[in-house]
C-alpha cells in the first residue's frame, strides 16, 4: 500500500526543468537553413558497394537461425513474443507538461518501437507553445532475451511535426532487468538523433525507470512505473524531470 501510495503522488510530477519550446523550434529552423545551404552549395556523392552475395547468404542464414532459437524459448520466456505499452507523462503544475504514449511489438529476435513525444510549455501571457516528434524505432535487435534480463539496439526516425518537418535518424541502446516473478522491472535506455549533412544532434535522451505489478489478468500483466528522464535538444536545451504512468504487456 506504500508503494501504490508513493506511485498516485508521483504519478504525472513535475520535471524540474526549464524548456523553451521556441528556443527549440529555433534551433530545429537554423538546422534546417544549415542544411539548405550546404546543399545549395553542392554536395559530392560516394558510391555504394554491392553486398559480397556470399556473405549475405551467410548473414540470412545467421539471423534465421538466430530467430528460430529465439522463438523456442517462447514457453520459458513468454515476453519473446509480446506487446507492450507505455502510458507515461510528467509535468511542472501550470507551467510544463510532457507525454509520452508508447507501443512496442516483440517477435523474438526482433522488435518495432513507435512513442509520441509531446512537450507543452504554458507561458505567463496564457498562450500554449507546444511541439511534437514521432519517434519509430523502425527495426530493434533483442541482442539478449532471458528470464531476467534483456538487451537492444536498435535505429530508426525522429520526425519533427513543426517547422520545417525535419526527420532525423535516431538509434537506440536499452536493457531491462526484471525479478523472477517478473513483477518488478527496471528499464534504461539511451536515445540519439543525428543530422549527418549539419553535424546537428536534434535530441539526446537518457531514461531510468522502476515498475512493480498491480495486476494480473492471464495474459495481461499491468504495472505502475516512476522514473526519470533526460533529454537535451540541439546541444542546447534541456528538459528533465521525474516520470510516472501505467505500462501494459500482452503475452
Amino acid at each position: 500500500m506504500r508503494f501504490q501510495a508513493l506511485i498516485c503522488a508521483l504519478l504525472f510530477t513535475s520535471i524540474v526543468a526549464n524548456a523553451q519550446v521556441d528556443d527549440i523550434k529555433r534551433r530545429s529552423s537554423e538546422n534546417s537553413r544549415s542544411k539548405s545551404e550546404g546543399s545549395s552549395s553542392g554536395s559530392s556523392g560516394g558510391s555504394l558497394s554491392g553486398c559480397n552475395p556470399m556473405f549475405c547468404i551467410d548473414m540470412f542464414q545467421l539471423i534465421g537461425t538466430a530467430q528460430e532459437e529465439r522463438l523456442k524459448k517462447t514457453e520459458i520466456v513468454k515476453r519473446v513474443v509480446s506487446l507492450e505499452m507505455f502510458f507515461q507523462g510528467a509535468f511542472q503544475p501550470s507551467t510544463y507538461y510532457l507525454f509520452n504514449p508508447r507501443i512496442r511489438g516483440n517477435w523474438g529476435l526482433f522488435s518495432t518501437d513507435f512513442r509520441v513525444n509531446y512537450l507543452i510549455e504554458e507561458k505567463t501571457d496564457s498562450v500554449t507553445h507546444d511541439l511534437t516528434t514521432l519517434d519509430w524505432q523502425i527495426l530493434q535487435l533483442n541482442l539478449i532475451t532471458a528470464q531476467n534480463f534483456t538487451l537492444r539496439v536498435g535505429g530508426g526516425n525522429l520526425y519533427e511535426r513543426f517547422g520545417s518537418k525535419q526527420s532525423f535518424f535516431e538509434w537506440t541502446a536499452g536493457m531491462s532487468f526484471f525479478s523472477n516473478s517478473q513483477t518488478f522491472v527496471v528499464n534504461m535506455e539511451y536515445r540519439e538523433a543525428k543530422d549527418f549533412i549539419t553535424g546537428a544532434v536534434p535530441r539526446r535522451e537518457i531514461n531510468l525507470s522502476f515498475e512493480k505489478q498491480v495486476f494480473n489478468a492471464g495474459g495481461l500483466r499491468g504495472y505502475a512505473s516512476i522514473g526519470g528522464v533526460y533529454q537535451r535538444y540541439y546541444e542546447s536545451v534541456s528538459v528533465w524531470g521525474l516520470q510516472g504512468g501505467l505500462v501494459m504487456r500482452v503475452f
